[in-house]
């Protein structure tokens, strides 16, 4: 089985962001960029099917320190990496990449397509069904187990309250993964620097198979809202301020 899996790199969420000046994006310059969760638990999944069963895993990587997380994704098993070229300073548009997903998944002979269910740039989980409908091959997202048996998929799907689902789904298949059967695994440093001698490809982008249907035309900063107030643990203490706030308030009378 040969496994294409996408890593994204995703701006770190707990940096400080700040708009860029035409209000349509944000400002990259002093960003620090990190590799999108759910992508990470793709690659793990892909990891163990390789273990399981025996597959080729090709890690993808798009965006802003590909190199630095495909040398770890070497460490951790994939037998090919590659960094497929994008625009620089600006979001990782699903839409924009899906064609080159599925081309390289053309050119690999790729059986089966791992993506990481969403991310913080596309919060719909768009990659993995536009690269199925460009492939023509069957998709499911927010799965949690995968299990392969030559060329059938057990695909278990999460629901709400609890409720799972498991397909059957023949591949070459298309899946975008929430969590992976097991936790990502720790590498230490000493496999990341033998990770390092590993060849990294590049890969040229494709252009879009989709036409634009729609366009960000203003991102804002959420609103601040007020602060809390701690009210201590003294129930007499805490009745009085109470009191004085709704008083305030003009809800009661002090």
């Amino acid at each position: 089985m040969n496994i294409l899996v996408v890593l994204r790199m995703i701006p770190d969420s707990a940096g400080e962001l700040q708009l860029a000046e035409d209000g349509r994006s944000i400002d990259r310059e002093w960003l620090d960029f990190q590799l999108n969760d759910f992508d990470d638990h793709a690659l793990e999944e892909a990891i163990l099917l390789k273990e399981t069963g025996g597959a080729k895993v090709t890690a993808v990587a798009v965006g802003e320190g590909a190199n630095r997380v495909l040398q770890m994704a070497a460490a951790r098993g994939a037998d090919e990496v590659v960094a497929l070229q994008s625009e620089e300073d600006t979001m990782i548009s699903s839409r924009e990449i899906a064609a080159s997903i599925a081309a390289m998944a053309r050119a690999k002979s790729a059986d089966l397509v791992l993506c990481g269910v969403q991310s913080s740039e596309d919060v719909f989980g768009q990659l993995a069904p536009y690269v199925g409908a460009l492939l023509d091959w069957p998709h499911v997202s927010g799965t949690n187990r995968i299990v392969a048996n030559g060329s059938v998929l057990l695909v278990t799907q999460e629901r709400g309250a609890g409720v799972a689902v498991t397909y059957e789904l023949a591949a070459p298949a298309v899946l975008g993964v929430q969590t992976a059967s097991k936790a990502p695994r720790y590498v230490s440093g000493s496999k990341l620097r033998e990770a390092s001698k590993t060849p990294i490809g590049r890969a040229a982008p494709e252009s879009s198979g989709f036409e634009r249907s729609a366009e960000i035309i203003t991102l804002r900063l959420p609103v601040q809202g007020g602060s809390g107030e701690n009210l201590g643990g003294n129930a007499e203490t805490v009745a009085d301020r109470l009191v004085s706030i709704l008083a305030a308030k003009g809800l009661a009378r002090n």
